[in-house]
């Protein structure tokens, strides 16, 4: 349903807007997309655990779920931190591909493939890229985000609507 209000939403935003040319475009955040601290939640279709490497791989109808942060996707890859004391694991990275919408009560954002790395606070969405702050509207093909920073940045045919009142 976010996905389907997400697209919706572009379509009737962007139709009035011309194309922009525009390089880059630099975007703010709070701590609204930070995974830290609270448990993860994941439900999904299916687990597969890969017992060389450690990483777990979540495919079909994928949520997860951390506070209020929400992630839902085809599959997730959970890729745990090395040197970890046994009994304890600890994500470092997180692959989310086959379409994926992030979402906080403030923001959310939506792309065909994302890469979270925890150990560098840092956030890649690409393809199709839409970024929703309020009734604000960002698009393009890529978009890196420093969380501990607070920044981001789309790249790639970016288009926007940034309103005014």
């Amino acid at each position: 349903m976010p996905r389907l209000f997400l697209r919706l939403l572009a379509v009737l935003m962007l139709a009035a807007l011309p194309a922009s040319a525009q390089e880059g475009v630099q975007i703010s955040f709070g701590q609204s997309l930070r995974l830290e601290g609270s448990a993860l939640e994941v439900t999904a279709d299916l687990l597969t655990v890969d017992q060389t490497t450690g990483a777990s791989e979540f495919s079909g109808n994928v949520l997860a779920v951390q506070g209020d942060m929400r992630i839902s996707a085809g599959a997730l890859r959970l890729e745990y931190a090395a040197g970890a004391r046994e009994g304890q694991q600890r994500i470092s990275r997180l692959v989310a591909s086959g379409g994926v919408t992030m979402s906080t009560p403030s923001e959310a954002l939506e792309s065909r493939e994302a890469v979270y790395s925890l150990d560098a606070q840092s956030l890649e969405m690409t393809g199709a890229v839409m970024l929703v702050q309020g009734e604000n509207l960002l698009s393009g093909e890529r978009f890196v985000a420093d969380l501990r920073a607070g920044t981001g940045r789309m790249v790639g045919r970016v288009r926007t609507i940034i309103r005014m009142e």
